[in-house]
């Protein structure tokens, strides 16, 4: 935890927005450990059983410990709490997490998502989070994005992940994203929220050639598609108030969502990835040493 609180302060100093994407284990197995990552991993009845009450509870409080333990212990040079963003149970509507609509009834999962933010906040002291809510995209209706809501008094950013699966021209992504905009924009307006894009990304998904998702080495089928998408989220009022937006990581060099380059290897979006972080309609700040002590 050491290196990712001396992570986290080295961004603050850079004036970098910090999100702690909570991608949250299955509590289920691993016994009185924590397993990993689990997405796809959806037995056990999790999500009810990490309630009070529950023969998991006592197991899930130590887990939130550790993140109320680390939220206190990242402050800055003066010694203030650096805040950050906390993003639990994202892509609640969909099905690939044990906290997904086809494991908690609506009113299950709101439920969970208030105690968990109670415990932190209530029980832990924990005051330098502000609390989004992602559901997956598109959004099309007030009532279909905010079905799972938690509620005003749980909720600071009303974002939306949405991913552009097998681009190409006319699939009328960027028409499904900009109305999505639209739709959280009016209920961010009606709330006093502000709104995000918490995840983004190109997807191909082919599992044919060695890659799983994100970009393909070579000849993807919109090789200018970081300056289109911000062409597309430019060209609405609610786009343009978008308060920040996240395009998803790069884990090897056969599963990647942003273009690199090596010695002897250039992809082929690095250039528009480059028109699209240089041009002047977004703030990008830069990161320089993250591990060196502040």
């Amino acid at each position: 935890m050491h290196d990712l609180i001396t992570i986290v302060k080295n961004l603050r100093r850079q004036g970098i927005i910090i999100t702690l994407s909570s991608h949250m284990p299955n509590f289920s197995l691993g016994g009185e450990e924590f397993y990993d990552y689990s997405p796809n991993i959806t037995e056990g009845d999790c999500g009810k059983r990490i309630m009070p009450g529950g023969d998991l509870n006592e197991k899930y409080c130590r887990f939130l410990d550790m993140i109320a333990d680390f939220a206190s212990a990242c402050v800055d040079v003066e010694g203030e709490k650096i805040p950050m963003i906390f993003r639990p149970f994202h892509e609640c509507n969909g099905d690939w997490f044990w906290w997904g609509k086809d494991h908690l009834t609506d009113e299950e999962y709101i439920d969970l998502f208030r105690y968990t933010v109670d415990y932190l906040m209530d029980q832990k002291g924990v005051d330098n989070l502000a609390v989004a809510y992602s559901p997956n995209g598109p959004a099309e209706s007030a009532k279909e994005y905010l079905s799972r809501y938690p509620g005003d008094d749980y909720i600071d950013i009303l974002g939306l992940d949405y991913y552009h699966d097998k681009p190409h021209k006319g699939d009328g992504f960027y028409h499904k994203l900009t109305s999505s905009f639209d739709v959280i924009d009016r209920i961010a307006e009606e709330r006093g929220k502000i709104t995000a894009l918490t995840e983004l990304g190109y997807r191909s998904l082919d599992t044919e050639n060695g890659y799983f998702e994100g970009l393909a080495p070579m000849d993807n089928t919109v090789p200018d598609w970081f300056t289109q998408t911000l062409d597309a989220i430019t060209s609405t009022e609610s786009g343009k108030s978008l308060a920040y937006m996240l395009i998803w990581a790069n884990f090897s060099d056969t599963q990647f969502w942003l273009p690199f380059a090596t010695e002897d290897f250039r992809h082929e979006m690095c250039d528009d990835f480059v028109s699209f972080a240089e041009d002047p309609r977004i703030k990008m700040a830069p990161v320089f040493d993250l591990t060196g002590e502040v």
